[in-house]
């Protein structure tokens, strides 16, 4: 069933798509819009993604009707240096495709955009960490017309940030969470090598560890995100767009969600999904995380993948004559043969399950292919391997949940689509001038120069035509046949003698002419803006040469190590250093090793004016030198007039291109992130700028809001956990974040011996071991 289109003063509905048939689902099921991305530079680099074509088709389809709909393409991770030149592009082809919107990670990106691709809106990813007004204000003056906030946000939060902020707010309502807050998640890229923040997640929240006790479990892995009526509560908030997650999820999976929060944001659309239907499609244990406020129930520690909607208990497992075992429970839901069965293992972990092969009713034992809600009924076990797998699940009185079913499926069939249906997405302007000796036509489009075009001419004699009238009707009909190119004709001028007769031939060939040079011009353009991109990211020549230097990290509290440093950058707590009083005898003992005050890496919005203050009063008590952690905190610093700023790894600085964009914001001296693969290191050295390089760190795996899901006495003590190759990590709360590190520092190697390093010890665990 299609649903009408929705949108006059609503929120936009927002889907994934991980591929065509996706996207087309959830244009179907009611989305207003739908997120895709194309093979690289996605942070779904395991979805399948799009191709230049696919995308093109789907943008036509979304822009055709009286209601079009949007299509917004992820171009949301950090680009090395070594791959700028391909994502300048990917830039330059997406222009003329002409999606509604990119969402966007890295700034250096951001930055092209603006500059030499300004036909491209930008939307901030949620992985650019706005958590806070500033945060979101600055992102507009970066020139964003949309901010994705991160989902730690409650809605009093978001409220206020929507009165304030004057830019397009997206929020996620549905899907699956990240332990980590988005943007600072390093686990997977440090111990497995497979980068998030390049779309290459490696999930290492879902992995089991092994607490002091021995028992593994799932501490880090969350339950999926459910707004349900929450949204309509974002709507008020003034959200613009409410968000899905799952581009790694089905057509039908988007569809029914999509369908769902529809029938939820319309009073008008008839019901005709449940929140079961949604639980046997895919479903984690769910959560509204802190849309209505703070809460510690956001992890399921037991679980982990899809489990289903609960149906009944089981009743007993019985076998017949021949052997065979059948379960019996009461069922709360509709079955049929085919449909799916999942059941939690005792110790939890991934469910188990199976799909029903035979089935019949308790009482009558008759073999039946479906049976209605509240009967008693029994379903023929696997045999085999595959029964021992279920058979410690099947205790009296575990839990039976549906984990498929033929019946929900049947309310999406894969919609149709015929890409010969729909016109191109570029718009030509024709303007045709007849004469008694020939033809010529000129064509021009948004995407080439102001005031250029292409010229196509035929040089053969027109006769005057018997119905003039009909000549212009004839013209439009010609220029129109553009299927199978990127174009739709525009306007149709013709010009000169109206009264000649044009074979409708001539006009054919004229319009393949046109098509064919306006490919050219376009070719000949795209290149044009390619190299003058590239130009505009050329490394500055240094006036002065940097000196290397030595400094090191420190948490408020720590000791500053031994040894010659050119400088200690320590990191601020409002909470106990909001005063130069407060955090002059704690640096008493760093003696003439001048001093660096760094922000923390996470203010929430109601934090966030206490930080302020502590700020202002310590730049009136003499620290000048500052170091930001985020958008939020630079530009604070520079609303503040504090000119030395250096910007800490978490602002991702891997490019020329975002060297150049925080470098314009006022910073002076960046440090590399610890993500960096060999390479990118000594293009960094030998960048031009002030660049810093980690030798030590206890790099931050997990950086998050919510304590991990291990028992204990103390709820703020820290944690220590065994990962599947026994070496002991912690989770430690610091500054009201949690942070999880190996308890041992990692050292990197420097991309050569006259740059300037730095030791962070900032993130050390408080007991090694």
């Amino acid at each position: 069933m299609k649903m009408e289109e929705t949108t006059e003063g609503k929120a936009e509905l927002l889907a994934p798509a991980g591929d065509l048939e996706t996207a087309l689902a959830a244009f179907e099921a009611g989305a207003d819009a739908v997120y895709c991305g194309l093979g690289d530079f996605s942070a779904r680099a395991f979805a399948k993604n799009f191709t230049h074509e696919d995308l093109r088709n789907l943008v036509r389809y979304a822009h055709s009707g009286p209601a079009p709909r949007k299509v917004y393409v992820t171009f949301n991770t950090v680009i090395d240096e070594g791959d700028l030149e391909t994502a300048v592009e990917r830039l330059a082809e997406l222009e003329e495709i002409g999606p509604d919107a990119l969402i966007i990670q890295d700034l250096g990106i951001a930055r092209l955009c603006r500059a030499h691709f300004p036909r491209l809106a930008i939307h901030a990813s949620t992985q650019l960490v706005a958590h806070n007004l500033e945060g979101v204000l600055a992102l507009k003056e970066a020139g964003f017309s949309r901010v994705v906030l991160a989902r730690e946000l409650s809605i009093p939060e978001i409220t206020a940030i929507s009165k304030r902020c004057g830019v397009e707010l997206e929020v996620f309502i549905h899907g699956a969470l990240c332990y980590s807050i988005s943007g600072l998640c390093l686990f997977s890229a440090m111990e497995k090598g497979r980068s998030g923040n390049r779309g290459r997640c490696a999930y290492c929240c879902r992995m089991p560890y092994t607490g002091a006790d021995g028992a593994p479990s799932y501490p880090f892995s969350m339950k999926d995100l459910r707004a349900g009526e929450d949204a309509r509560r974002l709507v008020d908030a003034g959200v613009a767009s409410l968000k899905i997650e799952g581009r790694m999820k089905s057509a039908l999976y988007v569809a029914s969600v999509v369908r769902w929060y529809r029938q939820l944001l319309d009073a008008s659309i008839p019901k005709t999904v449940s929140p079961a239907d949604l639980e046997t499609v895919f479903s984690r244990r769910t959560t509204p995380l802190y849309l209505d406020g703070r809460r510690d129930d956001v992890i399921d520690g037991v679980s982990v993948g899809h489990l289903g909607t609960r149906i009944g208990t089981v009743k007993r497992v019985t076998k017949d004559r021949e052997g065979r075992a059948w379960l019996r429970f009461h069922t709360l839901r509709a079955l049929e043969r085919h449909d799916g069965l999942q059941f939690v293992p005792p110790d939890g972990g991934k469910p188990v399950g199976f799909g029903i092969g035979e089935m019949r009713q308790a009482i009558s034992r008759v073999g039946v292919y479906t049976v209605s809600a509240g009967t008693d009924v029994e379903i023929l076990l696997p045999e085999g391997e595959a029964y021992e797998g279920l058979s410690a699940a099947l205790t009296n009185g575990a839990a039976v949940y549906c984990s498929m079913s033929n019946a929900v499926k049947r309310k999406f069939p894969s919609p149709s689509f015929r890409p010969s249906d729909y016109e191109g997405t570029v718009e030509m302007d024709v303007a045709l001038t007849l004469a008694a000796d020939g033809i010529s036509a000129t064509a021009k489009c948004a995407l080439l120069p102001e005031g250029a075009s292409v010229e196509a001419v035929s040089r053969i004699a027109l006769e005057k035509a018997k119905n003039p009238e009909k000549t212009p009707q004839a013209v439009v009909k010609a220029f129109s046949k553009l299927g199978g190119t990127e174009y739709r004709l525009g306007k149709c001028d013709i010009e000169g003698d109206g009264g000649l007769f044009v074979p409708m031939s001539v006009l054919n060939d004229i319009r393949r002419d046109l098509v064919e040079r306006m490919d050219d011009a376009l070719a000949k353009e795209r290149r044009r803006k390619v190299e003058s991109a590239l130009a505009d990211c050329e490394c500055p020549e240094s006036e002065i040469a940097q000196a290397a230097s030595r400094r090191v990290k420190l948490r408020l509290g720590q000791r500053l190590p031994a040894g010659a440093w050119d400088e200690a950058v320590v990191t601020i707590d409002p909470a106990l250093a909001g005063s130069p009083e407060a955090i002059a005898p704690y640096l008493e003992s760093f003696g003439e090793t001048p001093v660096r005050l760094a922000l923390p890496v996470f203010t929430s919005e109601p934090e966030f004016g206490k930080l302020r203050v502590a700020v202002k009063r310590l730049i009136r008590g003499g620290f000048a030198a500052w170091e930001a952690a985020d958008l939020a905190g630079l530009r604070m610093l520079r609303a503040l007039g504090v000119e030395d700023v250096t910007a800490d790894w978490t602002l991702y600085a891997f490019n020329s291109s975002a060297l150049a964009s925080l470098s314009a914001l006022g910073v002076k001296r960046f440090v590399a992130s610890p993500e960096n693969g060999r390479e990118n290191l000594v293009y960094l050295a030998e960048s031009g700028y002030d660049v810093e390089f980690l030798v030590q760190q206890s790099t931050p795996l997990f950086i998050s809001l919510h304590r991990p899901a291990v028992e204990s006495a103390d709820a703020s003590a820290p944690i220590r956990l065994r990962d599947a190759n026994g070496e002991w990590i912690s989770s430690e709360l610091r500054n009201g974040l949690w942070s999880t590190v190996k308890t041992r520092p990692r050292a990197f190697d420097a991309p050569g011996k006259s740059v300037s390093t730095r030791v962070d010890l900032s993130w050390d665990a408080e007991v090694a071991q």
